[in-house]
């Protein structure tokens, strides 16, 4: 059935060390994959049809608890981060193999993966009682913080992604950036695209351009981050994470960047601000303003 999981180990204790990057695949064996890959794509559609399931040509469900992702965007870094936070004790699904396919640039990797046990924490939230929210918060504060702590092979300064190559984002330009040297060039890099042309004036312009630009006068360390940091992205299960999905953004970043990312557009009114907020987000109250008028500057550039 299209519902059947593994059952999947969860570790209580993630390790403050990043484990060895594992060796990628060759490319000819990758791209064998990426074969087979095609095809089991295809039977997705006929076997989500028998099931009457949602046929998704980005997350294609499979038998004996497997899934296919192949959707824009997905990469060699986000295998190899898949696989570096596994071993680390994250609960992230265990990679089978990975394809690769030169004629779609969009989306050059598939991934066939476990299918992981467990609701998404956005839409059992307001059913949880008051002890298991407690509890999936500080399970999360403390993966954070074991990230946080890891030592990037790249050195103190470098923003990129785990293998030292470009950072993806969706709330950056083309989604692909860098990698960048210093957290200076990344900020310039980020209000490049600003214009006033979502402003009435150039008071208000200049006004969310000075807001913006505070973000220079202060000097943060940079980190391993998740970089998609959301509800939909985390599945529990009686009081536990379960789930820690989606490795695409995933890269060094300043330590602000996992917690403005996920605050920058929540009402504080929604309860997944205040829960952001006791993960360690509340410490970077000044940075969220400075990413809401970087927002403003330069929405309009995020989808190039």
């Amino acid at each position: 059935m299209p519902d059947f999981t593994w059952p999947n180990h969860v570790s209580h204790a993630v390790t403050g060390q990043i484990p060895e990057t594992p060796r990628a695949t060759h490319p000819q064996v990758r791209r064998l994959w990426g074969i087979f890959h095609k095809f089991l794509r295809l039977f997705s559609q006929y076997y989500c049809s028998w099931f009457g399931v949602t046929y998704d040509n980005q997350i294609a469900q499979l038998p004996f608890g497997l899934i296919l992702k192949w959707s824009d965007g997905t990469r060699l870094e986000e295998v190899l981060t898949m696989e570096v936070a596994r071993r680390a004790g994250l609960p992230v699904p265990r990679v089978i193999c990975y394809g690769e396919h030169p004629d779609s640039p969009h989306a050059p990797v598939s991934i066939l993966m476990t299918r992981i046990p467990g609701d998404e924490l956005g839409r059992v939230y307001e059913t949880l009682s008051d002890t298991e929210r407690d509890s999936i918060q500080l399970q999360l504060k403390g993966y954070l913080e074991a990230m946080r702590r890891w030592k990037s092979p790249w050195g103190g300064n470098r923003v990129c992604s785990l293998l030292g190559t470009a950072i993806r984002s969706v709330r950056i330009p083309n989604h692909l950036a860098g990698p960048f040297e210093s957290e200076q060039e990344f900020n310039e890099y980020l209000l490049r695209p600003a214009w006033p042309g979502a402003f009435p004036s150039e008071t208000e312009y200049n006004n969310a351009l000075h807001r913006a630009k505070k973000m220079e006068s202060v000097p943060h360390r940079i980190v391993f981050t998740h970089g998609d940091l959301k509800h939909h992205n985390i599945l529990v299960r009686n009081g536990q994470i379960t789930g820690f999905l989606d490795w695409e953004s995933a890269g060094w970043c300043p330590e602000y960047w996992d917690f403005t990312t996920a605050l920058r557009f929540t009402r504080e009114d929604f309860w997944w601000y205040n829960f952001v907020v006791g993960l360690g987000g509340g410490q970077y109250m000044a940075e969220l303003d400075c990413e809401r008028a970087l927002t403003s500057l330069t929405s309009s550039s995020y989808y190039w």
